[in-house]
């Protein structure tokens, strides 16, 4: 997660800048070579960087050159990739773009997503969360309003609010049409919960005051942050699925892994946890050995699906994308051909990470924006990278999803 804090220490922001994993290391420096200036911008690790810090001492991972499978995608990505890109210098989103959540409504692809940046004169570099509409799923216009949903000071999410997930609900009433849950921190950076939103538009939007969603017990499976939301609403019943991080060693088996949990709720607010969660966990010696989280979840032909990060290393990312399949949400058999949508090519734009995706099923299609990194470390400014967001498509087989 993310904790507020200003280095300036070359050597330490250095050894950090080699750990992170996430919007932001331990140090960013701006130079504006027109004006002579260096800007420091204090700023938040993101949640990775903790992660990976804390799996690397408890699982002690394996180089990451030796841990990446490759196998055979269906998933097609588009030439013209990524389709959505960072800002320009000093904007909320001129660091990264990630974790999109797609959704197709009145003839418009609709996209909530987290963005990384900064607003002079506010120089604290934090996640935020925008919006962007396209026609084509491809050719996407950002919402000149960002971010529709920031940070609030004297809340739970007053250092950081990211991965979204949106839900248009009709039976609403007309103010709370669109319905968004979202991690956010304000516990030093580390501690992640989930929060309510509610808007008529999908811009404008309302958040209740309190987490709707917190972290659990040191003695549970995710005692450490909540974040990655997914939610469904079927016969009046909301169904969320979840990341989770057990960072506490204890001789569970979900020591030092981020894993999927499952909660139900009748209003989006008060919500059960499941009691036999997590639902869906890292599996020994895969690609998915060490983290698997931020899930996006579909009901299809009366089956759940679920599209969802994962990596076998403990540091510098390398996410790809998997995928499991359901008939009550709650006990998933993961694909045989995972990860079904998989890293790029050495000197891709998402050569480190393709991954955190988001679903849109079609008549004849199943589209896939995700979340796509080239380097991680990440090199320093102004030397250029990718953290942006692309597209994928696959076409339906007899109307089926198969992966």
């Amino acid at each position: 997660m993310f904790y507020n804090r200003s280095i300036t220490n070359a050597a330490e922001r250095t050894a950090l800048q080699m750990q992170r994993s996430g919007f932001s290391g331990a140090g960013y420096t701006i130079f504006n070579s027109c004006k002579s200036i260096v800007q420091e911008i204090t700023f938040k690790p993101m949640k990775v960087f903790i992660l990976c810090l804390l799996t690397a001492l408890i699982l002690a991972c394996q180089n990451s050159d030796d841990q990446v499978p490759i196998t055979v995608s269906h998933w097609n990505k588009v030439i013209g990739n990524p389709v959505l890109q960072r800002g320009p210098l000093f904007s909320n989103d001129f660091y990264a773009v990630s974790d999109p959540c797609v959704l197709f409504h009145d003839g418009v692809y609709k996209m909530w997503y987290t963005g990384g940046g900064a607003v002079l004169p506010d120089t604290f570099l934090h996640s935020s969360i925008s919006y962007a509409t396209s026609f084509d799923g491809i050719n996407w216009i950002k919402y000149a309003g960002n971010p529709v949903v920031d940070i609030r000071s004297n809340f739970w999410d007053s250092l950081g609010v990211e991965t979204a997930t949106v839900l248009i609900d009709p039976s609403a009433a007309e103010s709370e049409r669109f319905k968004m849950w979202y991690a956010g921190t304000t516990f030093d950076g580390i501690r992640y919960d989930i929060g309510y939103a509610y808007s008529p538009d999908g811009i404008a939007w309302t958040r209740v005051p309190d987490a709707v969603l917190q972290v659990g017990e040191a003695n549970e499976w995710d005692n450490f942050f909540l974040e990655g939301p997914s939610v469904l609403k079927i016969s009046d019943m909301y169904q969320m699925w979840y990341a989770g991080y057990d960072a506490v060693v204890n001789g569970e088996t979900t020591d030092g892994t981020v894993n999927i949990g499952y909660a139900t709720s009748i209003d989006g607010i008060n919500w059960t946890k499941h009691a036999g969660n997590p639902v869906l966990t890292t599996t020994a010696g895969a690609w998915d050995a060490v983290y698997v989280q931020d899930p996006e979840v579909k009901f299809h032909n009366g089956k759940y699906h679920m599209w969802y990060g994962g990596t076998d290393v403990g540091d510098n990312y390398f996410q790809q994308t998997g995928h499991a399949s359901s008939l009550d949400g709650i006990n998933w058999v993961k694909s045989p051909n995972n990860p079904v949508l998989q890293r790029g090519e050495s000197g891709s734009w998402d050569a480190n990470t393709a991954s955190f995706p988001t679903i849109v099923i079609e008549s004849n299609k199943v589209k896939m924006w995700y979340t796509g990194k080239d380097v991680e470390p990440l090199p320093e400014f102004p030397a250029p990278y990718f953290w942006d967001i692309g597209y994928a498509e696959r076409t339906l087989v007899g109307g089926a999803i198969i992966e």
